[in-house]
C-alpha cells in the first residue's frame, strides 16, 4: 500500500513540475518582447525551483514513511533522482539557454552561467543528504524494532529459555 502511496504522489507532484519546466522553456522559445520574455523567464523559473523543493520535501517524507515500514530505500532514491533529473534540467539546459538568449539580446549584460557547477554541487549535496538519512532511518528502525533474526535477539531470547529452565 505504502508502494502505491509513494508512486501515486510522485506521479502527482510530477506533473506540475513538468508544466512549469516546460513553460519556462517555452518562454525562452518566445518571440515576445526579449524584456518580457527575461521576466516571464525568471517569474515561471522561480516557480517551478520553490515547486521543486517543496515537492522533493514531500517526497522524501513519504520516502522516510515508507522506509520505516517496508525497509524498503528504492523511495529514497526516486526522490533523489526526482530532484536531480529536474536540477540538471533547469541549470544543463533552461540556465543555458536563457544566458544564451540574454547574451543575444542584450549585449551589455552577458554574464558567465555558473549553474553546471551549481547543478553538480546540488546532486552531489542531495545524493549525500539521502544516503545519510537512509542509515539513519534504518539505524533507529533497528533500534526501535529489533529483527527476528539478528544474534542479539536470537542470544536474548536462548538466555531466556535458560533461564526459565533454571526455575522450573
Amino acid at each position: 500500500m505504502w508502494n502505491k502511496i509513494y508512486l501515486i504522489a510522485l506521479a502527482v507532484l510530477s506533473l506540475p513540475m513538468l508544466f512549469l519546466t516546460y513553460y519556462s522553456y517555452s518562454w525562452l522559445q518566445s518571440i515576445a518582447a526579449p524584456q518580457s520574455v527575461v521576466a516571464n523567464y525568471g517569474y515561471y523559473s522561480s516557480i517551478g525551483w520553490t515547486y521543486l523543493w517543496i515537492s522533493t520535501l514531500i517526497l522524501l517524507i513519504l520516502a522516510n514513511v515508507l522506509l520505516w515500514k517496508i525497509n524498503k530505500a528504492w523511495a529514497l532514491w526516486a526522490t533523489f533522482f526526482y530532484f536531480a533529473i529536474f536540477v540538471v534540467v533547469r541549470y544543463f539546459l533552461l540556465e543555458t539557454k536563457y544566458y544564451s538568449y540574454v547574451s543575444d539580446n542584450f549585449p551589455a549584460q552577458s554574464a558567465l552561467p555558473v549553474g553546471v557547477f551549481i547543478a553538480v554541487i546540488l546532486c552531489a549535496v542531495g545524493a549525500i543528504i539521502v544516503y545519510f538519512d537512509q542509515f539513519l532511518v534504518r539505524r533507529l528502525r533497528y533500534k526501535m524494532i529489533p529483527q527476528i533474526d539478528s544474534p542479539a535477539v536470537i542470544n536474548n531470547s536462548l538466555n531466556d529459555i535458560e533461564n526459565n529452565r533454571e526455575r522450573l
